[in-house]
């Protein structure tokens, strides 16, 4: 297992058996919106798997809609105020290349809807999204839920709790 993931196993943030999950979409070239509030980690949990990724794989961080058209392996999607980060997203989806991201309170994302848009407009079939759940109970972090999102031919988004 990467040392960086193993680093959220070990401080019981999440199980082995999620930390392999993640590892393995990472690897698949999958991509992956990490989702929850800020006190739950979720920002340096995005860091690290965009660490991860970027080991490996070429990659571009989004800071507009033009570098979702760059030739990379990867598109590492922060938080970004600027722009209408839901359609970010949502183009994100849209284009083949696999991305890493965050859906937060300050940052919301409807992740159907922004599915079912592209959809519309012929893009994102069978395009496989993990989203990653944390939560905090009794002020400790830990990954809740992971779940694969994918549209079908029928425009159906497909949705596996793992």
């Amino acid at each position: 297992m990467n040392p960086m993931i193993s680093k959220f196993v070990d401080s019981k943030f999440m199980t082995e058996e999620q930390a392999q999950y993640i590892e393995n979409a990472i690897n698949n070239n999958e991509s992956i919106v990490i989702s929850g509030h800020r006190s739950t980690g979720t920002r340096p949990f995005m860091v690290t798997l965009m660490g991860v990724a970027k080991k490996t794989f070429t990659n571009v961080q989004v800071k507009g809609f033009e570098d979702l058209e760059a030739d990379v392996q990867y598109l590492f999607i922060p938080a970004l105020d600027n722009l209408d980060f839901e359609a970010l997203v949502g183009d994100a989806i849209g284009v083949k290349t696999p991305f890493i991201s965050i859906k937060e309170p300050e940052h919301p994302v409807s992740l159907m809807k922004v599915m079912k848009e592209q959809f519309k407009k012929g893009k994102g079939i069978n395009k496989k999204i993990h989203t990653i759940e944390a939560k905090k109970i009794d002020g400790v972090p830990y990954v809740d839920k992971i779940t694969e999102m994918h549209l079908d031919e029928s425009g159906k988004v497909i949705k596996t709790d793992l």
